[in-house]
């Protein structure tokens, strides 16, 4: 473009007469300068907006992807409280059965408290004594749930060990010494146990015998049978290994 518009000036000036001016000569080639001046700068002008031009472009796809980051970020963070909105409601469910569990069986294990304390009180002196250690254990039928100390586990625990202990007594055979109330008179007694089955009781010297059944309700009842001395000195000297084993007959109802 440049080449050509030179090309028509010289020809231009070619054709003008001798007479023509060097001021106008020099006019001319200002005038031409300047336009030569103005394309270059206008070329500047455009390089320089190109490049700010791809460099804004750049800082655009830049914000582009900071942006789809952002909003990625965003999603997976709206996902993650989501999901652990879930699990928060969730877990309270959970915690609400749990504890509603737990109502069930603290009310099974006080119930069974105190079928135990029952089962132990029918149980000889001496015995009931041996479990004192585990009969404290026990919570006081009036003190309320939430004021326990000890958890469900251990209080269930302790159930099963005075269960193993009257299990114990109910499936053996002791003879202990005991004293009985007797016409008036506490008399050393030997009692021949079968467990928590029937009991039989005996004092040769004294001239007492008899016989006892346990309830659940009011602990061992005692029924005097005098005719039953022999018998139950027998059966009590076959225990000892006084004397050979034989057949004792003996009344197991009263």
């Amino acid at each position: 473009m440049i080449r050509t518009i030179f090309t028509l000036l010289t020809l231009s000036l070619c054709l003008v007469p001798l007479s023509w001016g060097q001021s106008q000569l020099e006019e001319t080639r200002k005038v031409f300068q300047e336009l030569v001046s103005a394309r270059q700068d206008i070329a500047d002008k455009r390089a320089s907006w190109l490049v700010r031009k791809q460099s804004l472009l750049d800082a655009i796809e830049l914000a582009k992807l900071e942006i789809s980051l952002l909003q990625e970020r965003i999603r997976a963070t709206e996902d993650q409280s989501t999901q652990a909105e879930r699990d928060r409601i969730r877990l309270n469910g959970e915690i609400e059965e749990l504890k509603e569990a737990s109502a069930v069986v603290a009310g099974t294990i006080r119930n069974l408290e105190q079928r135990v304390l029952i089962l132990v009180n029918a149980l000889p002196r001496d015995n009931r004594e041996n479990l004192n250690r585990l009969t404290k254990r026990i919570p006081d039928r009036n003190i309320p749930e939430n004021r326990i100390k000890a958890s469900l586990g251990e209080r269930m625990q302790n159930i099963v060990g005075l269960l193993n202990q009257i299990e114990v007594f109910n499936n053996g055979i002791q003879v202990l010494t005991e004293v009985r109330e007797i016409e008036g008179q506490n008399i050393s007694v030997e009692v021949f146990y079968i467990g928590l089955a029937k009991a039989y009781y005996v004092n040769r010297d004294k001239g007492v015998a008899g016989y006892g059944t346990v309830t659940k309700e009011s602990g061992w009842t005692w029924e005097d049978d005098p005719t039953l001395i022999d018998p139950i000195s027998r059966m009590i000297r076959v225990y000892n290994n006084e004397i050979p084993a034989e057949f004792v007959v003996l009344p197991v109802e009263i």
